[in-house]
């Protein structure tokens, strides 16, 4: 019996509130559990079985949670893409990963899968569900990885993975039945699906977000955010200081956390966490409670780590199946059984610091660079919101860093001199950006959760007229 049906049959929880909608609709377990039967009855007369690949391309709703544990609970696999990725896009990737049915809200004309349609039923027809025996091991999601180097691949998870995972996660965080998390993050990452799992596995409430974001926030116990996001909660309760604030602990992940957000939010009594996962490990594989240090702690419950040439390997709780290519489920571990994560990482002061990634690194000169050491001490600046470094091509080093620069007040040439006198003393000068550039967060966004970097190698192009 999968988790939602457990609560939904269970005298003494089926009346519980389960998901929080809005500020006077919610749905109790057993309206969860009735509403996917619902849902699961319509994918089943449509086609959908066990095995069967969906795709569901929609932003993250009340229906889009349902449709994804009523695949689920039909044995089906379920792929979640961002709905605006190009549709040209989404038809390769549903050819890729053997996929026959996709839904989304909005109307979108595949060739490679069949359009899914919902329609209102009365209960009379809906007695029985239709599911299979609840297999913790079968496949059962599939989340794209971002596809920033070459073609996005689909990572298979289990339900074991995803619970395990979960796990971890509410034992740091005392995240237990009388908290609620809200879905803050997108579903087709995996740090929007553990928000799901986390909810599941301690049959808490899940809050669904209000048009008014942070409010919202400020309104659950638990809420997963990115350092971007907190910077915006931080601003939003400056201008609204009357509002109480709920929340119990904010997790926070998706790049590199500074020690001077973490301290803001502190000081407003935001009690934050600081975590380092990937899609591979079903999401957050480190994390610690936020202190005055740069580092994401030490693994989680049922993770194991180690270190190879500063290289990241993991494996344990969270570990995927594999990539789906080809029919087939290939594994993602080398010979030894870990994951190369290709993030680097020292171990120091009894916790781990990751100080970037593999790929990002460049040479200049005959030095290595890696662009998060010289972001970190970008952001050291109180005049800095957000930076990054990229690097460009130059005749004599081969390679020189440039950053891209958002300031808390407008880009300005005198705003960048200021800068490189932060710098001076601060950085080898062979790591001193040759050149700034203004930073447009908004536009460079991924998904509304954190910055790509392929877009902001493809507007610095632009603004060196390439």
């Amino acid at each position: 019996m999968f988790l939602w049906q457990k609560y939904a049959s269970s005298i003494e929880m089926q009346s519980q509130i389960a998901i929080q909608i809005s500020h006077d609709k919610s749905l109790t377990w057993q309206a969860v559990g009735q509403r996917i039967n619902e849902y699961a009855f319509e994918l089943f007369q449509q086609g959908v079985e066990q095995d069967t690949g969906v795709a569901l391309i929609s932003k993250n709703s009340l229906e889009l949670l349902l449709l994804y544990l009523a695949v689920i609970q039909l044995g089906g696999r379920v792929l979640l893409i961002n709905p605006n990725t190009p549709l040209e896009k989404i038809d390769d990737l549903c050819l890729d990963n053997q996929i026959e049915f996709y839904y989304s809200p909005v109307e979108k004309k595949l060739i490679n899968a069949t359009a899914l349609y919902f329609v209102e039923r009365s209960e009379k027809t809906l007695q029985s569900a239709v599911t299979i025996e609840c297999d913790l091991l079968r496949p059962a999601t599939m989340t794209l990885t971002s596809g920033s180097t070459g073609k996005p691949k689909a990572v298979v998870h289990n339900l074991k993975a995803h619970l395990d995972n979960a796990k971890g996660v509410c034992t740091l965080m005392h995240f237990s039945k009388q908290n609620s998390w809200l879905l803050s993050l997108p579903m087709f990452h995996v740090s929007g699906q553990g928000i799901i799992w986390r909810w599941l596995y301690k049959a808490a409430q899940l809050h669904l977000p209000t048009e008014d974001f942070y409010f919202s926030v400020m309104q659950s116990s638990h809420v997963s955010l990115v350092p971007t996001q907190l910077q915006r909660l931080l601003s939003y309760l400056q201008q609204h200081r009357n509002n109480t604030f709920n929340t119990k602990g904010v997790l926070l992940g998706g790049m590199q956390i500074s020690v001077e957000l973490t301290e803001a939010a502190r000081k407003l009594n935001i009690e934050t966490y600081s975590g380092y996962g990937m899609t591979e490990m079903a999401s957050t594989i480190f994390a610690k409670k936020s202190d005055d240090k740069c580092g994401v702690g030490q693994p989680l419950l049922g993770r194991e780590f180690r270190l190879e040439g500063n290289e990241i390997w993991v494996r344990g709780a969270g570990l995927a199946m594999g990539y789906w290519q080809n029919s087939e489920i290939v594994p993602l571990t080398n010979q030894q059984g870990w994951l190369q994560t290709k993030d680097l990482g020292i171990w120091q002061n009894n916790e781990l610091i990751v100080q970037g990634r593999l790929d990002n690194m460049f040479i200049s000169g005959g030095e290595n660079i890696q662009p998060e050491q010289i972001e970190k001490v970008l952001k050291q600046s109180d005049d800095v919101v957000d930076a990054f470094v990229l690097p460009i091509d130059d005749k004599e080093f081969g390679q020189r860093p440039v950053a891209m620069v958002k300031f808390k007040d407008n880009f300005s040439q005198s705003a960048v001199e200021n800068l490189q006198d932060f710098l001076q003393n601060r950085i080898e000068r062979f790591k001193q950006p040759v050149a700034y550039f203004p930073l447009d967060t908004e536009k460079c966004q991924q998904d509304n959760v954190k910055i790509s970097r392929a877009f902001l190698k493809k507007e610095l192009k632009f603004l060196l007229g390439k």
